[in-house]
This record gives structure tokens, C-alpha cells and sequence, in this order.
């Protein structure tokens, strides 16, 4: 009779060719001969396993194991069939046993993974996988399970609000496939949604972990930039592009910090290195379209913006490029649908709606354009102006019994244009008006208001806040007055003057004119003020300002006696500069706004750029002239020679985009004609 060993390696020889019947008749016999037979114990539970009979397999398993427990073959074979009979518990504790006697078993450490995360426990899940990615680093099985569960508990982590645990997580050696991308991603929705600073924490801890993370580093440049630390933004993206200069994305973001930065040139030539690196970079193509409008080529950028939005239809800010490149070209109404289409795509996009509003008011559609300003606050161009105040915003109903804040805003000309809708707030009848306006304004301001009714405060020039205001009821700023107020062209209260000056102040300066004009007895010619350039730290001064050298064919026309009114910037043009006999610079002696007003209530005419003083002139119903750059501010309307806002005003515009030369010859023709018309 043949022993046990040799029963064993026939049953085998029949089990392993797949004559299963004959190797479970030969298993039974030699248990029935030797119960306590391990192997034979294994072997037949194997068979048991084999041929769908997985209660009858684990309980042979058991078995064997209470013969040699640390076998772990025979645990790892008991953990398939718990797996098979759904008792996850039971698979994980056999798993788990298995691994402690093989550590460097991957069947079992895969099959525990799966194990684990069947009955819930993710985190364990995880370390397994890690473990196992260690003995199988091109696993890609154990790859993709590692990438889905720490994408998993990444999330979890992230909308919990625990941002540090998230990236501790997710910057782990086996996050490498999808923790920065999900990162970057939740990073990304936060932006969207303003939350700036939290962005700019979750890419500083991301950082602190993987130092050389140039998404990081980008992203976060970019984050700088809304905190209007340009420089700092500068130095990441640098950082970003040295790490990855074959990314797109380092130089492109190195180009909007250099835009900020005023380094148009070298923005440029960033711009075009993304390109270089990825030529269907839509950002860069946009940005690039953007910065071309900049120096006058138009045309060019339209192509550009549309070439983004070829490769990328929901780019909102190609489309704000796009748009802008229209108003340029004189295409106000395709300009509209750019940023319109931009909107669609992007509702949250603050310079859409900053760009759409002024296109509008151009337009002269207030009752939307009005609507679309509000979204001021939110603009690059008004940043830090926004200021918490604890009132809630006036409506426009009646305001019996209580007291508000008017607070002006932005630039001196805004205050002087918009000042006139205090009459519609006194109509509702608060029980007194508090007027914040910049110093320079204060006694026009003082000398133009009830002191009954109204009291004038002055405004810090850094808006440091809300900090020593009256407590008033309700606020609102003096600009949002013309969307409760003035819904259409033919509303606006064009009544002048609407500001005045007292005889006084007018008589202070009849000798200084006098002395100033030698023919002041004679009264031959004309009195004309003039102002070239306003001030450089508002957005496109540079294209809206002539500068004197702009205005210098005016000031060759016989007959009229110029007196300088520039105050401030500006200033500098006279400098080392041989004036006409004609020119008297009276901008030394002007202290303040009130010594501005009365001085033009002695003047036949002012000519003005687009700033403070045309305001002030219009204001005080003294004829003004005004040049106008070829995309003027939205006050002064479309193709108009007039102004609905001040009835004295005459505009002269650039018919060439940067030329100077068409409107100070068409003031000189004019100004040539008013004093022909005295001679006659």
C-alpha cells in the first residue's frame, strides 16, 4: 500500500491536470487515514475553493491552519474565500495575518487594499498600497487603487476644511498622480469664488512640501498679483519658469506680473516665449492680444483674441480682449457682444462687467449701464477703494428722520460731475447729509452747500477705511447716485452752474490777471485757460493727457492770452521750455480748487484735457473746451461735439488713435475764429 507521501503526490499530479474528482477522492482517503494531514487539509480546500463550495474550503483552511499557523499560503487562501463568502472582516484579520508572516507578499497586500476599502477603512487601505508600491513600483493596478483613494480622502479632507491635512496627504510619494492636480483644482474654486488668500495658503502649504512644485509656484504668482504685489508675483513666476521653462504656464504668468509691473516689452517677450513652448496656449495668445492694444494695433489684437478663442471657447478674458480691440476699431456694438459673450461664459468676471459698463455708458444706455458700474468695486482699477462700512447701501426711498453718508469717490472731476444728484438727496428730506470729499474740493464744496443741511468732511487721501465717520443710518457713494437718478440721457440735471463762486474769491484774482495782461485795459483778445494732463495714477492717463508739447499749436494763435492752470503732474513740461510772451503760469499761486473756480470765472475760455478742470469749468457754466483721446472716457458719449452733461462744453477728438496733432489744430481753428470774430 502506498504511504501518505506518495497518496499526496498523486491526488496532486490528478488535482494540478485537472482530474478534480479523482484528486478529492484521494484527498478524502488520506484524511480518513490521517484527519490531522495539513497539506491534505490545504490541498482539498483549494479543490473545495475550485469548485464553488467556499464554506467547505474555509473551514479545511481553519483546520489546516490550527495544524501550522504560520503558514502563510494557507492564510492567504483563507482570506480569498472569506472574500468569496462576503466576509470582508474576516478576509481583512486573515490578510493582515498573512502579511506579518510574508511582509512581502503583494498578492495579499493588494487583496487587503481591496479588503479594507470594502469594509470602509480607507485610510488603512492606503497605507497598504503604499506598502505595496514599494515591492511593486510599476504596479499599475496598486497605482490606480492608491490614486483613487487618495483622491478620495483628499477631497474629504478638503471640503471638511482641514486644507493642512489635505496637503499633507496629497504630497505624499504616492500622490504623485493626482495630489497636485486635485489640489490645484480645489485651489482653482476657491479662486473663482474670491477666495484669494485661501488659495495663496493652500499653494504656500503645498510648497512646503514639494518646494520644487512649480504649479505651486505659478498659481501662487498669480495670487499675488490680486494682492497687488506685482513684485513678489515676479519673483515666484521666475522661480516657476527656471523650474519648468519647457511649461507655458511659468512664462505666461511671468508676463502678467511684468504687465503689472508696467514692463510691457518684457511682458511681451514672455507672452511669446509661452507661445514658443506651447503655441496653442490660449492664455498667452489672450494676454498677448491684451498688451497689443497697449501700443495702438488693434487689428492685430482682435486677431490674437479670436485665435484664443479658437482653441479655447470658454476663455472669458479673450473674449474681454476681444472686446476691448472692437472699441478700438469703432465697433461698439460687436465690442458689447464680446463682453457679453464673456460673461456668458464667466458671470463672475469682474473686468467684463468693469469694460461692458463703460461701453454702455458710452452708448448712452445708463439704465444698464448703471447696473453693470456697481460691479466697480470689484475692478483692478479701483482696488483698495472698496471700503466696509456698516451701513446698509440708501435706496433711494425717504429718508424723513434719518441721516446718511455721501461719500465721493475715485477722481477730483468724478466728485464735480456727480455732485449735482445731492439735490435729489436732499429731496427725500434726511435729517442731515454728510458729505466726505477729497481735501482740494473742500471749500468749493463748503461755499456750494447748506450748512443747515448738509456737512462737508474731508476724506483721507489713502482711504484708510471707515474709521471717525459720523454713525450715520444709511451711505452711498456719490457716484451710485446716477443709477438711482439718471436712467437716460435726457434725466441728467444739466442745469449751470450748479457750483458757484463768491464774489470774493473772483475779485481776489481780477488784479493778478490784470497784472498778468497788458492789454487788460485795452481788453484786446480772449482769456483762455489751459490744462494739458491729469493725473498719471489714473488708469490711461497716459492716452487720455496731450501734455503741453500735445497742445502746442494752440498756443501759437495770435490774439489771446493763455494763463496755465496745471497743478501738480503735469507741471514738469514747463521745465527748461521757452514759452510764447503770451503764456502766464498761473499754477503756483492755486491753492486749492476754490482758487481754480475763480480764476475761470475771470477767463473767456478753458481748454482742458479730460480731467478735473474741464469738470470744474462745465460745473461752473464757463465755456470749456475739451480734447479728447480716440476711446475717451464714457462720459463724453460717442461721436458727439457736445456734452449732455455740461451745456458750455465743446469736444474736440482724435481721429488717429495717439495723434495729437488733429484735435490741437482743430482748437486752434476755432479759437483763430472766436478772436476774428472780436476783431470784427
Amino acid at each position: 500500500m502506498a504511504t501518505i507521501a506518495e497518496a499526496l503526490a498523486i491526488a496532486f499530479d490528478h488535482h494540478e491536470s485537472g482530474r478534480l474528482a479523482e484528486a478529492e477522492i484521494l484527498y478524502g482517503r488520506i484524511l480518513d487515514a490521517d484527519p490531522h494531514q495539513a497539506t491534505a487539509l490545504h490541498l482539498l480546500g483549494v479543490l473545495y475553493g475550485q469548485t464553488d463550495r467556499p464554506k467547505l474550503a474555509a473551514a479545511l483552511f481553519v483546520g489546516a491552519i490550527g495544524l501550522v499557523p504560520d503558514n502563510p499560503g494557507l492564510r492567504y487562501d483563507l482570506a480569498r474565500v472569506r472574500l468569496i463568502l462576503e466576509d470582508g472582516h474576516g478576509a481583512v484579520d486573515a490578510l493582515r495575518r498573512t502579511l506579518a508572516l510574508q511582509p512581502d507578499h503583494a498578492a495579499a497586500a493588494f487583496q487587503l487594499a481591496l479588503a479594507c476599502r470594502g469594509v470602509g477603512r480607507h485610510d488603512e487601505s492606503l497605507l497598504v498600497l503604499e506598502r505595496l508600491l514599494t515591492l511593486q513600483p510599476d504596479s499599475l493596478e496598486a497605482r490606480y487603487l492608491a490614486d483613487r483613494a487618495v483622491e478620495r480622502e483628499g477631497r474629504e479632507l478638503l471640503d471638511g476644511g482641514k486644507v493642512g491635512q489635505a496637503v499633507a496627504r496629497l504630497t505624499r510619494p504616492v500622490a504623485e498622480a493626482v495630489g497636485v492636480p486635485l489640489l490645484s483644482t480645489h485651489a482653482a474654486a476657491l479662486y473663482r469664488d474670491g477666495r484669494v488668500e485661501e488659495t495663496a495658503r493652500l499653494f504656500r502649504g503645498l510648497l512646503a512640501a514639494r518646494p520644487a512644485e512649480a504649479l505651486a509656484l505659478w498659481n501662487l504668482s498669480l495670487c499675488r498679483l490680486d494682492g497687488r504685489d506685482a513684485a513678489a508675483a515676479e519673483r515666484l513666476a521666475r522661480r516657476a519658469r527656471a523650474l519648468a521653462p519647457q511649461e507655458a504656464e511659468g512664462h505666461a504668468k511671468l508676463g502678467l506680473a511684468l504687465t503689472a509691473l508696467g514692463r510691457r516689452e518684457e511682458a511681451m517677450t514672455a507672452g511669446r516665449a509661452a507661445l514658443v513652448c506651447d503655441p496653442a496656449h490660449a492664455p498667452s495668445l489672450s494676454n498677448l492680444g491684451a498688451l497689443t492694444i497697449q501700443i495702438g494695433e488693434d487689428a492685430q489684437a482682435l486677431r490674437l483674441a479670436e485665435r484664443a478663442l479658437r482653441l479655447a471657447p470658454d476663455l472669458g478674458e479673450a473674449q474681454v480682449v476681444r472686446g476691448d480691440a472692437l472699441v478700438h476699431l469703432d465697433r461698439p456694438r460687436d465690442a458689447e457682444e464680446a463682453f457679453r459673450g464673456a460673461l456668458r461664459v464667466a458671470p463672475q468676471l469682474t473686468v467684463a462687467h468693469w469694460n461692458l459698463a463703460h461701453l454702455l455708458l458710452r452708448l448712452g444706455d445708463y439704465a444698464a449701464g448703471w447696473a453693470e458700474y456697481e460691479w466697480r468695486w470689484r475692478s483692478e482699477a479701483l482696488a483698495g477703494q472698496r471700503r466696509p462700512f456698516r451701513q446698509p447701501l440708501w435706496d433711494g426711498t425717504d429718508l424723513a428722520g434719518r441721516t446718511i453718508l455721501v461719500h465721493a469717490e475715485q477722481g477730483l472731476g468724478d466728485t464735480i460731475q456727480f455732485i449735482r444728484f445731492l439735490d435729489h438727496v436732499l429731496q427725500a428730506a434726511p435729517a442731515r447729509v454728510y458729505l466726505e470729499a477729497h481735501g482740494p474740493l473742500l471749500p468749493l464744496l463748503e461755499r456750494n452747500t447748506d450748512p443747515a443741511r448738509v456737512t462737508v468732511i474731508p476724506r483721507a487721501p489713502d482711504f484708510p477705511g471707515v474709521s471717525g465717520l459720523p454713525d450715520t443710518d444709511v451711505q452711498i457713494p456719490l457716484m451710485s447716485l446716477a443709477g438711482l437718478f439718471c436712467p437716460s440721457l435726457e434725466a441728467i440735471p444739466a442745469r449751470v452752474p450748479y457750483l458757484g463762486t463768491p464774489e470774493e474769491w473772483c475779485g481776489r484774482w481780477v488784479h493778478r490777471l490784470r497784472d498778468a495782461d497788458p492789454d487788460a485795459q485795452r481788453r484786446v483778445g480772449l482769456r483762455v485757460g489751459l490744462v494739458w494732463a491729469g493725473n498719471p495714477s489714473f488708469h490711461g492717463d497716459a492716452q487720455r493727457s496731450p501734455r503741453l508739447a500735445g497742445l502746442r499749436p494752440v498756443l501759437e494763435v495770435p490774439g489771446v492770452r493763455f494763463f496755465g492752470l496745471q497743478k501738480g503732474p503735469g507741471r514738469e513740461d514747463l521745465e527748461g521750455v521757452d514759452m510764447p510772451p503770451s503764456f502766464t503760469d498761473l499754477g503756483p499761486d492755486i491753492a486749492d480748487f476754490a482758487d481754480t473756480a475763480a480764476i475761470m470765472r475771470n477767463l473767456d475760455l478753458v481748454i482742458s484735457s479730460c480731467t478735473g478742470p474741464a469738470h470744474l469749468a462745465g460745473a461752473l457754466g464757463v465755456p470749456v473746451w475739451v480734447v479728447l483721446p480716440h476711446s475717451p472716457d464714457w462720459r463724453w458719449l460717442m461721436g458727439r461735439e457736445d456734452s449732455p452733461w455740461y451745456p458750455t462744453a465743446r469736444l474736440f477728438r482724435q481721429t488717429r488713435r495717439g495723434d495729437w496733432s488733429g484735435p490741437a489744430e482743430a482748437v486752434a481753428r476755432a479759437l483763430r475764429g472766436l478772436v476774428d470774430g472780436l476783431e470784427g
